[in-house]
């Protein structure tokens, strides 16, 4: 139960590490190694579950891009991910949840937006999303730490990661 009246303090933590990575993130990709790793002390800024050059489709979708520009735009969509990771919760796929809501919310990047919010609890820790859509794209909030995976059943790198969005906007492809 301790981590939940800590979670304020680590989504502050959270969005101050998340600007620097955007801020930084040009020069943070200069750091990058010939297997597309960060060094340990900027590991905070990589995504536990890619290089720091993305996974296959980001390169499909920016053909144009050079691998240090494919660095810096990875980071800038994935901003301080492994510090998140860091304070993950202590979580397992055999963690005990409880859902409310709709699991099936979707911010719309591979269709269209489905409007709705869930809350997830488990494990002395919580993951509330809400997706708002509106004529352009959608409003996507996260707040919590990561336990969608457990409650729709799929393995993921990341369960039990901090999850501090408090608005994140997609636009709808057309």
């Amino acid at each position: 139960m301790l981590k939940i009246f800590l979670y304020p303090l680590y989504a502050i933590s959270s969005w101050l590490i998340t600007l620097s990575a955007f801020l930084f993130a040009p020069v943070i990709a200069l750091f990058v190694d010939a297997n597309g790793n960060l060094p340990r002390w900027l590991k905070w800024f990589q995504t536990p579950d890619a290089p720091c050059w993305g996974v296959p489709f980001w390169k499909e979708q920016h053909p144009s891009y050079s691998t240090y520009w494919l660095c810096i735009t990875w980071l800038w969509r994935n901003p301080a991910q492994g510090f998140d990771q860091t304070v993950k919760a202590n979580v397992s796929k055999s963690t005990p949840v409880k859902v409310w809501g709709n699991l099936n919310i979707s911010d719309g990047v591979y269709g269209n937006p489905i409007g709705g919010w869930f809350l997830i609890t488990g494990g002395g820790v919580f993951q509330f999303a809400a997706i708002i859509p509106f004529k352009y794209g959608c409003i996507d909030i996260g707040l919590g730490w990561r336990l969608d995976p457990i409650a729709k059943g799929y393995e993921s790198k990341t369960l039990g990661a901090l999850i501090a969005t408090p608005a994140r906007f997609f636009r709808r492809k057309h």
